[in-house]
C-alpha cells in the first residue's frame, strides 16, 4: 500500500492501556508485543494470581481497580490515565503479531485514519481455524484522541466520532491472536457473566417465538459446517444468542423464580397446609 512508508519528522506518540483481571499466564506475551509504544498502562482490577507483577516486570504503569464483569466498565477510566494523543488499547488476552509494531508506526506517521480496526484471530477451545464462523472479523484497537469514545455497553461500548477508518487487510500480516476460550466451560462462564448485564448489545428477536429463534440462530451460524470444530464453535456462538435471548425472556416474563421457591418452602414448613397447597399446585398453569 502506498502510504505505508516511513515519513520524515516526528513520530507521533502511542499510548497503550491493557485491562487486565487474573490472566497471568498470558500478559506477558500481550504486553511484550506492545513493547514499541511509548506509554504501557495495565488497568489491573483486583487480580489475585500475580497479574500485577507480570506487568511491572514488562515496565506498565500498574493502576488498580475493584474487580467488575466485563472489560467495558472500565475502558472509560483507563483511557483517562493516557498522555498521548494516538490510543492503542487490547484485553488481556490479546496478542500482537509481529508485524504490527512497525505497520502502526508508520501508518499514523502517514496519517492514514483517525480509526484502525486489526483482524483478530480468535483461538476458541484453543485453536484457531480460518474455516471457523469467526473468521475474517475486524475489531477497532487504535485510534486518534477524540476519535473515539468508550461507554459501557456490553459488546456496544465503542462509539466512533469519525469516518476516516481503515480496516487493516488481514494480508499485511497485521492481527491480534485472541486467545479467548480455552474450553467450553470458559465459554459457558463468559457468555453467562456477559448475558447478566442489562446494559448489553442484544441479538435481535425478529418477531420469532423462542423454538424458532433457537433454530434460525444454529442454522445462521453453523452456515453448512455439520462436524467438527468449525461446527462446535458455531453451536457455542448460537448458545450465546440463545441465552441472551432467554434472558430477555426471562425479564419481560416478570416472574422472581427465588420468590416462588420461597412459597415452596414456606408451604413445606407448614404441615397443615401442606396437602391444600399442593392439591392447587397440581392443576395449575405454570406462569408464561
Amino acid at each position: 500500500m502506498q502510504w505505508y512508508r516511513t515519513l520524515g519528522g516526528a513520530i507521533p506518540k502511542i499510548s497503550a492501556f491493557v485491562v487486565s483481571y487474573n490472566r497471568a499466564a498470558i500478559l506477558g506475551t500481550c504486553l511484550k508485543a506492545l513493547a514499541f509504544v511509548d506509554e504501557l498502562i495495565v488497568v489491573d482490577k483486583s487480580s489475585t494470581d500475580g497479574s500485577a507483577a507480570v506487568a511491572e516486570r514488562w515496565g506498565a504503569r500498574v493502576v488498580t481497580v475493584p474487580w467488575s464483569p466485563t472489560v467495558e466498565e472500565t475502558r472509560d477510566y483507563a483511557l483517562s490515565l493516557c498522555r498521548h494523543d494516538w490510543i492503542l488499547f487490547l484485553d488481556d488476552d490479546e496478542c500482537l503479531s509481529a508485524a504490527t509494531g512497525p505497520f502502526v508506526r508508520q501508518a499514523i506517521a502517514q496519517n492514514a485514519a483517525d480509526i484502525f480496526e486489526f483482524p483478530l484471530r480468535h483461538y476458541i477451545l484453543g485453536v484457531h481455524s480460518e474455516a471457523a464462523y469467526y473468521w475474517p472479523e475486524h475489531h477497532i484497537r487504535l485510534f486518534r484522541r477524540g476519535a473515539l469514545e468508550f461507554g459501557p455497553t456490553v459488546h456496544g461500548g465503542i462509539a466512533a466520532r469519525s469516518d476516516r477508518r481503515l480496516r487493516i487487510p488481514v494480508e499485511s500480516g497485521v492481527c491480534i491472536h485472541h486467545l479467548s476460550h480455552p474450553d467450553v466451560a470458559g465459554w459457558i462462564e463468559r457468555t453467562n457473566r456477559y448475558t447478566a448485564r442489562p446494559d448489553r448489545a442484544r441479538v435481535a428477536d425478529d418477531g420469532l417465538d423462542l423454538a424458532a429463534f433457537a433454530h434460525a440462530r444454529i442454522d445462521h451460524w453453523l452456515a453448512g459446517s455439520r462436524d467438527g470444530y468449525p461446527a462446535a464453535v458455531a453451536l457455542l456462538r448460537a448458545i450465546y444468542d440463545i441465552v441472551d435471548r432467554l434472558k430477555t425472556w426471562e425479564e419481560a416474563r416478570g416472574v422472581d423464580g427465588h420468590a416462588l421457591f420461597a412459597q415452596v418452602c414456606a408451604a413445606l414448613d407448614a404441615p397443615k397446609a401442606r396437602r391444600s397447597w399442593f392439591s392447587r399446585q397440581v392443576f395449575r398453569r405454570p406462569p408464561e
